[in-house]
């Protein structure tokens, strides 16, 4: 149980993260696979993870794509045709209205399935890359196309320049896009509250961002179904439950303010 969760009833608990929330003037977020999964995003890990089903050397390295790459792009093909009806839950929308009552809401992501942005949230910045999307493997210069129904017609699908396309997520063995963790550091540096949302704490870079917050001082409030290593620090807030559930209280308390 973290410091300041200490002796607060749970209505109180809501109460005074509602306070802090109401008086951040430069809030950040962080999300992770949790929000996502909330509305019906499979995730890599746990029980329903794709990688009960398939081997992440084979489809989510360079070597495999280049391999097999036919296979791999009929898999990111069942992954996207899995996003096209799934919509963002409360929470997301949530997240709009504040964003709307602030009028900037930088969130920074794990996820790459795009429905921060599906839901109307402004400035995302995607740690980990983006499924919207794809490149020319061998870096030709052309500029990335966005990855459409059409974009499957012909497996595997190649860019002008002839050499294949490849999906625009962080594969396994490749750095984080540097503009994306550069600019993520430096909102870590920067803000005054961080709010970390449906995050396991495991992942890092990501999982160091908060860490960063605590030692400038600043609060962060974590939001989570379980407890994470973050739960117990000192100046963490931590209200274990349901984004979809959890957000919708915060903001509207925060509305009312």
């Amino acid at each position: 149980m973290s410091k300041t969760m200490t002796g607060l009833s749970p209505e109180k608990l809501i109460d005074e993260t509602i306070e802090m929330l109401a008086e951040a003037k430069m809030p950040v977020i962080s999300t992770g696979a949790g929000m996502s999964s909330e509305s019906g995003v499979r995730t890599f890990r746990g029980e329903d993870g794709y990688w009960r089903e398939h081997r992440a050397e084979d489809l989510a390295s360079p070597e495999g794509l280049r391999k097999d790459p036919e296979l791999v792009w009929k898999w990111y093909g069942e992954r996207l045709k899995a996003y096209e009806d799934i919509q963002p839950h409360a929470g997301y929308h949530a997240l709009v209205q504040l964003q709307e009552r602030i009028g900037k809401l930088p969130v920074v992501t794990q996820n790459v399935d795009g429905l921060l942005q599906k839901a109307g949230l402004i400035d995302v910045i995607e740690l980990h890359g983006s499924l919207r999307t794809a490149s020319c493997m061998n870096r030709c210069g052309s500029p990335p196309i966005p990855i459409t129904e059409e974009l499957f017609e012909s497996l595997p699908p190649r860019c002008s320049c002839g050499s294949i396309l490849r999906p625009d997520v962080v594969l396994f063995g490749e750095q984080l896009p540097e503009q994306a963790l550069r600019r993520a550091f430096d909102l870590a540096e920067s803000c005054d509250l961080m709010l970390v949302v449906g995050t396991s704490m495991l992942v890092y870079p990501a999982s160091s961002l908060p860490l960063f917050v605590l030692r400038r001082g600043k609060p962060v409030i974590e939001i989570n179904p379980e407890e994470t290593p973050l739960t117990s620090l000192a100046g963490v807030t931590s209200i274990h439950g349901a984004a979809g559930q959890i957000l919708p209280l915060l903001v509207e308390g925060v509305s009312f303010r």
